[in-house]
């Protein structure tokens, strides 16, 4: 059984990365195809910024908090790129090792759940240790409208 779900994980992994493959190489966007949705307002960081009304201290808290998040996630990315070369090396092989796809898939998964815990807490961080509770509702309702809008202020 745990064969199975580490197999699964694989092909999950696969799947994503010809995707990812056919879609550049095809030069297709999948939100163009969208027939009748209406299109997200988008706020730049300086605008969040701005609608929030900051104080210098929290604008440089902010600046921290995001430089700190922005090197550690291009850690994680480059590691999980890194890895993911490692599999693919493994799966072409012409008999892939399977407790070498079983450590890569678990190394893959470990750098995705440390990716999102970064993220995690770096939102934490700003909503309930840099921003009022004010500003974090705000912060809560341009969220509703657009939804990267935290993403864009880290």
């Amino acid at each position: 059984m745990k064969n199975l779900i580490k197999i699964f994980i694989v092909f999950i992994v696969s799947y994503w990365m010809v995707l990812g493959a056919v879609g550049a190489a095809t030069g297709t966007d999948a939100s163009k195809n969208k027939i009748s949705e209406t299109p997200a307002v988008h706020l730049t960081r300086h605008e969040i910024i701005e609608k929030l009304q900051l104080t210098d201290v929290q604008k440089k808290q902010i600046r921290d908090t995001r430089a700190a998040y922005r090197i550690t996630v291009l850690k994680l990315d480059n590691q999980i790129k890194l890895k993911k070369v490692e599999l693919e090396n493994e799966l072409d092989k012409p008999e892939p090792d399977e407790t070498q796809i079983d450590l890569l898939t678990d190394q893959l998964g470990i750098l995705y759940g440390q990716r999102l815990n970064v993220k995690v807490k770096a939102s934490i961080e700003l909503e309930k240790k840099i921003l009022t509770p004010q500003q974090s509702d705000l912060l809560k309702t341009l969220q509703d409208k657009d939804s990267s809008t935290t993403d864009e202020i880290l």
